[in-house]
């Protein structure tokens, strides 16, 4: 039986969002500042979403990815600390080229 809309979700498809905060959580143990954990969650949403949820179907992959990255980051927060990491980083550049 078919699903009726554009994306058919099963129980144990949901499974992929922890996954993605595990890695997403280990990425940052190992180094990575927190302010861009959201993309590596993106990343590894997109990845997910074409490999898996839609393999015949890139866009619909990509659309598929962002909303698993977004339910495992949260909707607000991940592009915020996204944005503030990069205007501290982009501040952080300025003092050094300043000073020279």
């Amino acid at each position: 039986m078919k699903g009726v809309g554009i994306i058919d979700f099963k129980v144990y498809d949901i499974s992929v969002v922890p996954l993605i905060m595990f890695l997403t959580k280990l990425a940052q143990n190992l180094g990575l500042p927190k302010k861009f954990c959201p993309l590596v969650s993106l990343v590894l949403g997109i990845i997910a979403g074409i490999v898996y949820f839609a393999p015949g179907n890139i866009l619909k992959g990509i659309i598929i990815g962002i909303f698993l990255a977004a339910s495992s980051v949260g909707f607000y927060s991940g592009p915020r600390n996204v944005y503030q990491g990069c205007k501290l980083k982009c501040v952080k550049k300025n003092k050094i080229t300043k000073k020279r």
